[in-house]
């Protein structure tokens, strides 16, 4: 057991080194890169344990269907303000942010509504459910969704304030909010760090520790 442990324990380690390598280079297409990688190889890992493989498959879908927005509808939406620097960017930050939040909110109830949905297709199907299972890690999952939409509130909010004069008000009230851009410059890091403890939540669902863990709790609760 203690050999299993410490080898769950270098994994992780290995993980969270990785994740953040992509996270401090601030290369967005490394961390994609990475964190899709990091998902497909959780559920191969864990392929026979439906409870991680229907998460996994939740996340990957979620994530396509934002990314699908951007590339398809956004980008090409707002192409003009990606081109031309003169023009405001108080829509397009709009647009991206809600998109964002929307993402982290159908990831938010995704995570909720896993374990119950997971059973009502396997009983759909006259299939056992007995496997089913809600891990601990997803009631921190659920937490952590609610700072990553927490965020992206933020940053909505402070797009709008730092564009007053563009939504109807004065130029010398805009002038006192046009230097808020804190979220703005740190969205990226932000929401990169926690997508990074995403991640490490959910490869420690796939270690013995974690199965260890619910299991002794689950005898408890019984």
């Amino acid at each position: 057991m203690s050999a299993i442990k410490n080898e769950s324990i270098l994994k992780l380690a290995l993980i969270f080194a990785i994740i953040a390598f992509a996270i401090v280079s601030k290369n967005t297409l490394l961390i994609t890169i990475v964190f899709c990688v990091s998902i497909l190889a959780v559920m191969f890992v864990n392929r026979h344990d439906i409870n991680i493989v229907y998460l996994c498959a939740g996340f990957i879908l979620i994530k396509i269907i934002e990314r699908a927005i951007f590339v398809f509808a956004i980008e090409p939406g707002f192409s003009d303000v990606y081109t031309d620097e003169t023009k405001s960017t108080v829509w397009l930050g709009a647009a991206m942010f809600t998109t964002h939040f929307i993402a982290d909110l159908m990831l938010f109830y995704m995570v909720l509504l896993r374990a119950p949905f997971t059973r009502a297709r396997l009983a759909a199907r006259n299939k056992p459910v007995d496997k089913v299972r809600l891990y601990k890690a997803e009631v921190a999952f659920a937490s952590l969704f609610s700072v990553f939409m927490f965020i992206d509130l933020l940053a909505l909010a402070e797009n709008f304030i730092r564009h007053l004069d563009e939504i109807g008000f004065s130029v010398e009230i805009a002038q006192l909010f046009s230097h808020w851009n804190w979220v703005f410059y740190h969205y990226l890091e932000l929401k990169s760090f926690l997508t990074g403890c995403a991640f490490m939540l959910l490869w420690s669902m796939s270690t013995e520790i974690a199965r260890e863990q619910y299991h002794r709790q689950f005898e408890l609760n019984a």
